[in-house]
């Protein structure tokens, strides 16, 4: 899928280099995985410029759709969500305040685009979910980026490249997913002992 998706932007020649950037703000907006545009650029511009292309665009497509949350989305929610519980919510956001909001950024296995909208819902400060958006990003978008440029090079010079490229995509998922089981399940355990 990576690989067709890396051709096909290859063949729009020169508008690659604003097709590229587009589909990363596009992702930071609609719910689509943002790895896959983030592996995508890095076998497109290698991990440099790879990694500026999916940082910049993420970052202005997350503005972007906080912007549409707190616009349009907070009077959509009004009318479907009581009162009492957009007011839990913004009580439990000005809670926990920007640690969390950063945390969320920096753990791969939370939507994004989920982030972004809900920041805005909830009113965030604005400049509060800027500095966290651009900081917590920022180590996602260069693994991202760069293990898209490892595994691209990898492909190209072995005949069992691409059965190594996703064997180590698939390898990376499941090692994320023990890992948030793991977390979820201590998180459990510890609230169930905080409890009794």
């Amino acid at each position: 899928m990576i690989d067709t998706l890396v051709t096909w932007i290859r063949q729009t020649g020169d508008a690659m280099y604003l097709l590229a950037p587009l589909l990363t703000m596009l992702v930071a907006i609609l719910p689509i995985p943002a790895e896959i545009v983030a592996v995508a650029n890095g076998m497109l511009f290698g991990p440099v410029w790879g990694s500026v292309v999916s940082w910049g665009a993420a970052f202005v497509g997350a503005q972007i759709s906080y912007e549409l949350g707190r616009t349009y989305g907070r009077q959509y929610s009004e009318r479907l969500l009581p009162a009492a519980a957009l007011a839990r919510a913004d009580a439990a956001v000005r809670t926990a305040g920007w640690p969390a909001l950063l945390l969320l950024r920096l753990v791969p296995t939370v939507a994004f685009t989920a982030v972004n909208w809900a920041a805005g819902l909830t009113r965030v400060h604005r400049p509060t979910f800027v500095w966290t958006t651009a900081v917590g990003i920022l180590p996602g978008a260069i693994a991202f980026t760069t293990t898209g440029h490892g595994l691209h090079w990898l492909a190209a010079r072995s005949e069992y490249g691409w059965a190594v490229f996703w064997s180590t995509l698939a390898l990376l998922a499941t090692l994320t997913g023990v890992l948030v089981w793991r977390r979820r399940t201590r998180l459990r355990q510890r609230s169930g002992a905080a409890r009794s």
